[in-house]
């Protein structure tokens, strides 16, 4: 049944239904016609209400473009973290709308649709609800947009007046800013996260294009007439924007204390951020100071999602789905975790298709601060002591532990010292074995294999079962030989072995122990024992279906037997453990034993095969680039025979010099009297000033740099005009056909990061296009 139509200006109901009439009198008529003018009159009034910004804005091209471009989607939300620029970017991007726009600021509301009401200047209804009277007054206008801001603590009643809006005024188009989303069909989410960060080592020039930096001078100077970005003091202004995570209220606090602070000065006091960075007297309380403005978060959770940040927030890492199940004390915290990423309280971060969370630092200080008041710092390292044991404990008794599992306590390598430290506290000696096996297990990009030699001699020092000590002494026995202590080497070898041959049951680990202690031998000893302890070694694993166990073995058998002058021999064997290790599928597990090949094509003299192995080792290694230096070493050794480029290999054994000098890795004699004889080689080839500009390139390039440097042709440089090595080895991956994704997801760093280097390598070349990037790149490949 039809509902009687009333009056639009009373209420009262019409006498005759006629189509189209609206009120009951000339006088309603008249009234509504008074009331309409003087709504016309205030559309000023309405639109000034938009917040006018006291200081200028910076950066969020991207996002305005976005924005622009997706003005016909009818519910936009902003979501972000504390500080991250929501609320500005919005007036950003309606100020310059022609249409009618309220602006509803949410954050001291308690009711939404009163608050909304009061915005849009809806003239109350006799008898009809206030939703009733503001879609009335959306209705006058052609393109009606409202700014919602500041959300998240009425979220649910948003979302219900929201909706109701959208359905009963198909003109109007809302704008929502807010920590999480409405969670509504048809939403269109913006993430609002940190401002375009430079590289640690940006110079100035690179410094000032980024967003962040360009945000800190311009509050900084708002402040401080005198203050200048510079080469003085870019890399501290840098290192700042860094440390707080691109955020661009933190930015903008840091900077108002130029006055008093120099940037040096800001960044070591940035561990007690929260006291420091406090905002000017007229601000917005939630936004005066960042302990407020994080907090403001952090009220609204639930018990259980504040537990969960406090909980995280003591870890200090990333961390992945298991890591955070066991810190939480639940059996899957996926629930939890994405319930804080929606409110912006978590980073996602996805390399190489794993999946890691972060707390952005200065909400991770917040929590850890919440974590200590309530006690939280012990119940999260007993936790992840009981976690990382549970990882450890199965594989304790294999030759070695299956690269998954490595990989997986790579992930979560800031998390083992966390652990150790925990069981060393609590004198929990088992545990604390577990702990240190497996640190020794870790591999990470910007550090050296395995556990740290006093924690190694410490924790061997006391009591634990008999399987635990096996392991780890074989750890350590495995640490020295690195490291050229041979005898070392061979004592803790002895003593793993006679442990596993005393207990009988594990063919796995006494193969363990015979493979090092016949390296040892070899150097220390007998070389004839050490063959039969390697023979003894591969009969153990004769019938195992460990490919990976029986490949270690043969390559290291290989490798010695060619270190003692016995090339032939090696070569079956090197051959045989490159074929295993293919078959496994793993590539960064063919490093070494690509090394081998290639150092025994230099033994036969073959250097460009060998030149060809050594560049495939040092792609496929990529991922562990710790383990590449000795690469960069047989690598120039082959350069030097094929006589192609004296100077690029004198540059790479300097480079590989450096990292063995910085963590003591010692090469075995054999290698040394070969890198000893090339680097004769260069002295007599090249002329003085050559020979010191080829060390000094090699002495000031990062390993990162000097891999990008073995694989491609072109010196690298800082100076104007020349790609640095970064963008350099962007370009290669570029003319492989590599897509952005692809080459962010090889490099772990993001898309657009990516996209930032390949245009700032075609602008310093002069180069129009990515297609001339990709042939330029393809030319510099030999």
């Amino acid at each position: 049944m039809t509902a009687p139509a009333t009056c639009v200006t009373c209420g009262n109901p019409l006498a005759e239904a006629v189509t189209g009439r609206r009120y009951c009198s000339n006088a309603c008529r008249q009234r509504a016609y008074r009331e309409r003018a003087s709504t016309r009159d205030e559309t000023d009034r309405l639109v000034s209400l938009v917040p006018t910004p006291l200081d200028s804005f910076v950066g969020r091209r991207e996002e305005l473009a976005a924005l622009t471009r997706n003005e016909t989607d009818r519910l936009v939300s902003l979501v972000g973290p504390a500080g991250a620029g929501k609320t500005r970017l919005a007036v950003q991007h309606v100020s310059k709308r022609a249409d009618q726009v309220w602006w509803a600021a949410l954050a001291p509301a308690s009711d939404a649709v009163q608050a909304i009401h009061a915005a849009v200047g809806a003239h109350p209804l006799p008898n009809r609800p206030a939703r009733d009277a503001v879609v009335a007054e959306v209705e006058r206008h052609r393109r009606p947009l409202l700014v919602l801001d500041n959300c998240e603590h009425l979220l649910f009643d948003v979302a219900d007046v929201v909706a109701d809006l959208l359905a009963r005024c198909p003109r109007l188009r809302v704008l929502v800013t807010s920590r999480e989303p409405l969670r509504l069909a048809g939403e269109q989410v913006f993430a609002v996260g940190e401002l375009e960060l430079p590289p640690a080592d940006a110079d100035l020039t690179e410094a000032l294009r980024h967003d962040a930096v360009a945000l800190f001078r311009d509050r900084a100077a708002s402040v401080d007439r005198s203050f200048e970005v510079d080469a003085a003091n870019v890399a501290d202004v840098v290192a700042v924007c860094r440390a707080l995570d691109g955020m661009p209220l933190a930015i903008e606090l840091a900077a108002r204390r130029i006055t008093v602070l120099s940037p040096a000065d800001v960044l070591a006091r940035l561990g007690d951020r929260l006291a420091l960075l406090t905002g000017p007297r007229a601000a917005d309380d939630r936004h005066r100071t960042l302990r407020t403005a994080i907090g403001w978060s952090y009220d609204l959770l639930t018990e259980d999602e504040q537990a969960a940040s406090r909980r995280l927030a003591v870890l200090g890492v990333p961390f992945d789905l298991g890591v955070a199940s066991a810190v939480c004390g639940v059996p899957d915290a996926l629930e939890l975790l994405s319930s804080l990423e929606q409110k912006s309280l978590l980073v996602v971060d996805r390399v190489g298709g794993h999946t890691t969370f972060r707390q952005l630092e200065s909400i991770r200080l917040y929590c850890h601060e919440r974590a200590i008041a309530h006690g939280d710092l012990s119940l999260v390292a007993d936790r992840l002591v009981e976690w990382v044991c549970s990882v450890v404990e199965p594989e304790i008794s294999s030759f070695f532990p299956s690269p998954s599992l490595v990989l997986r306590l790579d992930r979560n390598v800031g998390l083992l010292e966390l652990a150790a430290a925990r069981t060393a506290e609590t004198a929990d000696w088992s545990r604390h074995a577990l702990t240190i096996v497996a640190m020794a297990w870790t591999s990470t990009p910007r550090a050296p294999r395995g556990a740290p030699t006093e924690l190694l001699h410490q924790a061997l020092s006391q009591p634990m079962p008999q399987e635990y000590r096996s392991v780890l002494a074989v750890l350590a026995a495995m640490h020295h030989r690195t490291r050229g202590g041979w005898h070392a080497t061979r004592r803790f070898a002895e003593e793993s072995l006679a442990i596993e041959r005393a207990d009988g049951r594990h063919p796995g680990t006494t193969a363990r122990a015979l493979e090092v202690l016949a390296s040892a031998e070899a150097h220390t000893g007998d070389p004839a024992l050490a063959w039969q302890l390697f023979d003894e070694a591969a009969a153990l694993l004769r019938d195992s279906d460990d490919k990976l166990a029986r490949a270690i073995v043969l390559n290291s058998h290989g490798w010695t037997l060619l270190q003692h002058g016995f090339a032939d021999r090696a070569a079956p064997l090197v051959r045989e453990a490159l074929t295993l290790t293919r078959l496994i599928g793993l590539p960064h597990m063919l490093n070494p034993v690509l090394h081998s090949a290639g150092a025994i094509a230099l033994a036969r003299k073959d250097h460009p095969d060998a030149v060809e192995l050594f560049r495939e080792s040092l792609e496929v290694g990529s991922e562990h680039p710790m383990d590449q230096y000795y690469d960069l070493e047989g690598l120039a050794l082959g350069l030097l025979g094929v006589g192609s480029d004296d100077e690029r290999a004198l540059s790479l054994l300097t480079s590989a010099a450096v990292v063995r000098t910085r963590y003591d890795f010692r090469p075995e004699p054999y290698w040394q009297a070969l890198l000893d004889d090339a680097r004769a080689v260069c002295r007599d080839r090249l002329s003085a000033g050559r020979l010191r500009a080829a060390e000094s390139t090699g002495e000031r390039m990062s390993l990162a740099q000097a891999i990008s440097y073995a694989l491609t042709a072109q010196p690298l440089a800082d100076s104007d005009g020349v790609i640095s090595a970064r963008e350099l080895h962007v370009a290669t991956l570029v003319a492989e056909g590599l897509t952005n994704r692809q080459i962010g997801q090889r490099l772990g760093i993001s898309p657009h990061t990516v996209a930032r280097h390949v245009t700032h390598a075609r602008s310093k070349l002069g180069l129009r296009s990515r297609a001339q990037l990709a042939v330029w790149a393809g030319r510099q490949t030999p």
